[in-house]
């Protein structure tokens, strides 16, 4: 290794995204989505079947995202 090889410091969140639990109807899988602002169809992974999912309101994305200064808000106050 060499001499001039320094620690690598941690590195703080660039941005924040929302992440939401929709559950299929059909075998009760909760699937992940990130904020999707628009009606969609989503097939889940376990069974395959296809469901509409309820979109969320853009701006209230965008408050949290302000609320939280793009994630530097959330960060441990030990690593600031």
């Amino acid at each position: 290794m060499s001499k001039n090889v320094k620690p690598v410091s941690p590195v703080k969140p660039k941005s924040v995204e929302l992440v939401f639990v929709y559950q299929c109807p059909f075998c009760r899988r909760e699937l992940t989505m990130i904020a999707p602002t628009v009606a969609a169809i989503v097939q889940c992974d376990v069974c395959g079947k296809q469901f509409p999912v309820v979109p969320v309101e853009e701006r209230s994305v965008a408050y949290v995202k302000i609320m939280l200064g793009n994630g530097a808000a959330a960060v441990d106050s030990d690593y600031m």
